[in-house]
């Protein structure tokens, strides 16, 4: 349940870190698309404050300076004929017309092109102009007749120079659109990663808080289980004691002078009785290992010479299969009644895992400062849905076990600053690790 939530909180992470970034996503684009709208905006009002100038003046240059805006806005004006000779020019306009501008773009009302700047500082306007021109002599307030009489009002001579055929070239400049464009561009990655890192450490304070949740109900269940185990060993106790006695009574009476037991004579029962008394007593001393300070006195030790001699206890030799050695190795500080405590459960597991015992072997590795001390058999091995449960307290899979072995190794190995692992070995059978730092 614990990896559960765990894998649950990284999908959530993802999740959320997918829609903040869409969301960040969809105010980017909406700023830029806010800021393209004023920019069209501002086009048609200089377009527009710039041909209702030119009514009151001969040339480009005074109509344009004089206005605050224009001047800031438009870096060049010019009018090229149909031949793109330059007619007129005002500040940074080229000095031939390049129609290549025109050729991919979409004409738009007035036979208006609009070229966006590469880098969006700026828009170019061209205006091919198809109004007639007006006659050389004109002059402003004049009026002429068309020709069906009609009266036209006449324009200034600036105006000539927007005849048929000719080229009108505008540059103006977008400083505030090129910001907004930049800046969004550099805030999107930084506002993904950012959002990344929020839902990151959000993830890690949920981690967190259900890892604290784990230890004060860890510690819960030890107080419970610590008071339970002291009422257990004192209430059971003197009877077990007295069911010892009574048990060695009786085979004492039902043996011969020989000290062999009769012929059904219900020897085999008794002891049976003495075995599981034992059981029961050694629960209870297991729980108490389970409760007692996990360090305990802490020492330099040789945790080969430990994996061997508890091997050889529990063997009758060292393992069968033997120890791999690989590389050199230094002691480890830690007490060394729990270490060989440590090493009593998983040899044990590893000679009842229903393999051949042939196959039971270890393995000391070093890699670095830390040192691994592995158990390894081929029984038959640990299900997939047990392997996150097999170092909770009172979890056993055997009919016969406490459920506590592996729990205490925990503890122990990692009050020594290590750390305990299982896994399924390729081809049957299990592998304990024990990873522990080194001393030198």
């Amino acid at each position: 349940m614990k990896h559960v939530n765990r894998h649950a909180s990284f999908f959530a992470v993802l999740t959320g870190w997918a829609l903040l970034s869409a969301m960040a996503v969809f105010i980017i684009w909406g700023l830029r698309d806010r800021a393209r709208l004023i920019q069209d905006n501002e086009n048609e009002r200089i377009l527009n404050t710039l041909f209702t100038s030119l009514r009151d003046y001969e040339d480009f240059g005074p109509a344009i300076e004089e206005n605050e805006m224009l001047r800031q806005r438009i870096t060049g004006l010019a009018v090229y004929d149909g031949g793109r000779t330059l007619i007129r020019r005002w500040g940074k306009a080229p000095a031939e017309f390049d129609l290549a501008l025109t050729e991919n773009q979409p004409a738009r009302r007035f036979n208006r092109y609009t070229i966006p700047d590469r880098r969006n500082r700026a828009i170019k306007f061209v205006i091919h102009n198809s109004r007639p021109p007006y006659k050389s002599g004109q002059t402003r307030g004049q009026e002429d007749d068309g020709e069906n009489g009609d009266r036209r009002p006449v324009r200034p001579a600036l105006f000539n120079a927007f005849s048929d055929d000719n080229y009108v070239y505008i540059d103006i400049s977008h400083p505030v659109y090129w910001r907004t464009v930049t800046i969004t561009g550099i805030l999107y990655p930084f506002s993904v990663l950012g959002l990344l890192a929020l839902t990151l450490a959000v993830r890690g304070l949920y981690v967190r808080n259900l890892e604290y949740r784990e230890r004060i109900e860890s510690q819960q269940n030890l107080v419970v289980l610590g008071t339970a185990a002291s009422t257990l060993a004192h209430e059971i106790k003197n009877p077990l004691h007295s069911i010892k006695l009574q048990t060695g009574i009786l085979k004492k009476t039902l043996g011969t002078k020989s000290g062999k037991p009769a012929s059904g004579s219900g020897f085999e029962e008794i002891s049976r009785i003495d075995e599981e008394v034992d059981r029961i007593a050694m629960l209870t001393y297991r729980v108490n290992d389970y409760l007692r300070d996990a360090k305990g006195n802490p020492e330099t030790i040789d945790i080969a010479l430990i994996l061997r001699e508890t091997s050889a206890s529990l063997c009758g030799r060292s393992f069968p299969g033997g120890i791999e050695r690989q590389g050199s190795f230094s002691n480890v500080y830690m007490d060394s009644g729990r270490a060989r405590s440590v090493f009593e459960n998983i040899i044990t597991n590893a000679m009842e895992s229903g393999g051949p015992a042939e196959e039971c072997g270890g393995a000391l590795e070093r890699d670095g400062d830390k040192i691994t001390a592995s158990v390894f058999d081929r029984g038959r091995g640990i299900a997939k849905a047990d392997l996150d449960r097999v170092f909770d307290p009172f979890f056993t899979t055997k009919s016969g076990g406490t459920g506590i072995g592996l729990a205490v190794s925990k503890r122990f190995v990692e009050a020594a600053g290590g750390n305990i692992s299982i896994e399924n070995r390729p081809g049957g059978g299990a592998l304990v690790k024990v990873v522990l730092p080194c001393v030198s």
